[in-house]
Parts: structure tokens; sequence; C-alpha cells
């Protein structure tokens, strides 16, 4: 995480430096859609937290519940009310198996969403250079040069937030294993 963190302060700056040098107008719009990205990884991961918080203490209930159900079922069954805890323990293992299920989605669809922010974002600098190339005010090779740079300002900045990710369960396994 903490290479990628470096790479993503480094290479930003010295693409959007070298497109200024080689189309300003192209580095202005990377430099206003730049911090997008890291606005939305911080949106996205708020929003996660906090249904991952909901998740966990749901699914602490649900286990508790199911554990209570199920080490009571001696006695229920002793008073012949076994029976009617069977649908209780259905109902409570169908919201156990749906609840870690909502978690993933919001999980997986972090990503395609900052995917498209930043091919938003390239593809605004694509039309401004093509318009501009149409136009006859920005030559074939600059043109090729910005649409080439522009995708690699924001890579290191989504990368980030998979190796963030990564790093994060690493430490969370280590310290349930030093536990």
């Amino acid at each position: 995480y903490l290479p990628q963190l470096a790479l993503a302060a480094i290479v930003p700056v010295v693409v959007i430096a070298r497109l200024a040098v080689a189309d300003p107008t192209s580095a202005v719009i990377v430099v206003l859609t730049l911090p997008l990205i890291p606005v939305f990884m911080w949106l996205i991961g708020v929003a996660t937290q906090a249904a991952t918080a909901r998740r966990w203490d749901a699914l602490s209930r649900l286990s508790h519940h199911f554990l209570d159900v199920v080490s009571g079922l001696p006695t229920l069954k002793v008073f012949g009310r076994a029976k009617a805890q069977a649908a209780s323990v259905r109902r409570t293992t169908d919201e156990y198996r749906a609840t870690p299920m909502a978690t993933l989605r919001i999980a997986f669809l972090s990503s395609p969403v900052l995917e498209l922010l930043a091919t938003l974002s390239v593809a605004l600098v694509a039309v401004s250079v093509g318009l501009r190339m149409v136009d006859g005010r920005l030559d074939l090779a600059t043109g090729l040069l910005v649409i080439i740079l522009a995708p690699e300002a924001y890579l290191p900045i989504r990368e980030v937030g998979v190796r963030f990710h990564a790093a994060a369960d690493g430490v969370a396994a280590a310290e349930r294993v030093f536990a």
C-alpha cells in the first residue's frame, strides 16, 4: 500500500507536468478531474464502512439468535415446541445467508464506479484533443502524446484503493492471528 501511495503522489504530478508542456488545456482538464477519484473513493469508503458496520451488527445478532435457538432445542423438544422454532431457524439462516451478500455487493460496486469516473475523465481529455485536432489547433504527435499519457495520471490513484483493501485485509488477518 505505501509504495503505491508514493507512486500515486509522484506519477500524476510528473504526467501533469509533461501534459502542461505539451498541451496546457489537457493538463487543466486532468488537474480538474483528478481530485474526483480520491473524493469518490472516500465517499464510497464511508458508505461501505457504514454498511459493513450495520451488516456486522446484523450478523452478530443473527448468530446469537441462531446459537440460542439451537442450544435450546433439547428443552424445546421436551416441551413440544421444537417444530415451532424450525421456522425461526430457517428464517435466521436465510437472513444470515443474505447479509454477507449485501455487503459484498457494495464492495464490488465500488471498483466499477471508480473505473467509470477515470474513464469519463480520460474521455473528456480525448474529446478535447480530438476537437482541437479537427480544428487544426493541435498536431497529431501532441494529440497522441496527450491521449497516451492522460490515463497514466489516473492509474496510480485507482491502484491505491486496491492496495489499501489488500493491506487492510492483511492487517485484520494479522491482528486475529496475534490475538
